[in-house]
């Protein structure tokens, strides 16, 4: 039998059980929108982040504490440790600084506990605006003589009082009252659009003599895997301790793709179960539909049908199922992934995309086809042994 035929009777019989065939791939049909939803948000979060990073950050070296010192507080860098940052040959500026939680009063009384990132503010302003090349909405940078103001988060802005913050306004931080000078625009980032930059050593809140964090500035961004590690070298040789650590963009870069790799993966397998689901349930289907058509068997059989021939017919049949659920599925799975995308960057989580490539859909459509193929493998294989003069007198 040629192949085409085994198309039609295949096809022939899907189109006949129209109710059957369609209850049948629902099963496939969740399981493959699970999976194709959560992929395309998956990936396309990690993709973006990572190409923020290495795009944006690409020469900066970032130096953080490990954490909790001995004594139980978070372990902070001083002078000494800013000098040898910026003697490593190679950087061009660093920046320090450190961060702190603190409720922030708006008009009427109204509060909100937000991060208040305390910096030198011609460091900060070459390092975001320079190396960073972050941009402001609206506003100004911070100013050596600033004093008494601050630059404030698209977050802060617009998301966090029952009033938008502007230019001009006013914000009380530690009993201090603080001119909001500048806006930045939204970048994606949770956590800077919430966070509030005001100069360290305008705030009771900091220690103008320790800091938590340094940023260096590398101008060659070939240099910055090499002034990374001569940078962790003459750390350690100053501080006696590896109490740090040192982060380039592409560092943090693989660290995210390899936590937004395992936790994707993690969500697929828990959406594998409805998929597991729809293959019982096509197997359970070609059972069902080879009890029925006994007799077609026989006479097909009868007519010189081989055993593999029949194999086929309905190997097809299950493989068909699988790709029509697949489609179905992968169709609802790129729809929902756009109206997360959508819905998330209205509310400003502009990091959230939808990763849709041809490369995705081909795999799952062909993952699903396979899927219906071993599904029905069985069945198929049980009904191709059954004894024609058996069927046909319907034993």
């Amino acid at each position: 039998m040629k192949l085409k035929d085994i198309i039609y009777f295949s096809g022939r019989n899907m189109v006949q059980k129209r109710t059957q065939s369609l209850l049948t791939i629902i099963g496939i049909v969740i399981g493959i929108m699970a999976i194709v939803s959560l992929i395309s948000l998956g990936y396309g979060v990690q993709n973006y982040i990572q190409d923020s990073i290495t795009s944006v950050g690409a020469n900066i070296v970032s130096v953080y504490s490990k954490g909790l010192g001995a004594s139980g507080t978070v372990v902070e860098f001083d002078k000494n440790d800013v000098k040898v940052v910026e003697k490593v040959r190679g950087v061009d500026s660093v920046m320090y600084g450190s961060l702190k939680g603190a409720n922030v009063e708006f008009k009427k009384g109204e509060e909100q506990f937000l991060t208040i990132n305390g910096v030198e503010p011609s460091q900060y302003t070459t390092i975001y605006s320079e190396a960073l090349k972050y941009e402001l909405e609206s506003g100004r940078w911070l100013k050596e003589t600033d004093k008494s103001a601050c630059i404030i988060g698209n977050g802060v802005a617009y998301d966090t009082y029952e009033r938008d913050v502007k230019v001009g306004d006013k914000l009380l931080i530690a009993d201090k009252k603080y001119k909001v000078v500048g806006i930045l625009e939204e970048v994606g980032d949770p956590g800077e659009a919430k966070t509030i930059v005001i100069p360290m050593e305008s705030s009771s809140l900091f220690d103008d003599e320790e800091y938590q964090y340094m940023i260096a500035y590398v101008k060659d961004v070939d240099e910055v895997e090499r002034v990374a590690e001569d940078m962790r070298e003459n750390l350690e040789d100053e501080r006696h301790e590896d109490d740090f650590e040192v982060y380039t963009a592409q560092n943090i870069a693989e660290q995210v793709s390899n936590i937004f790799g395992v936790f994707t993966l993690f969500l697929v397998g828990v959406a594998s179960i409805s998929l597991i689901v729809g293959a019982v349930g096509i197997s359970n289907t070609m059972h069902m539909s080879i009890l029925e058509r006994r007799k077609d068997i026989g006479i097909l059989k009868a007519i010189g049908a081989e055993n593999s021939t029949i194999l086929k017919i309905f190997v097809v049949e299950a493989g068909f199922l699988g790709l029509v659920g697949g489609i179905a599925g992968t169709i609802l799975g790129i729809i929902i992934a756009k109206i997360a995308e959508y819905l998330a960057s209205g509310a400003g989580y502009g990091y959230i995309k939808a990763w849709i490539t041809p490369e995705l859909i081909l795999s799952v459509l062909a993952f699903s086809f396979i899927v219906g193929i071993l599904s029905g493998y069985f069945p198929s294989r049980s009904g191709a042994k059954l004894d024609p003069i058996e069927t046909l007198r319907g034993d």
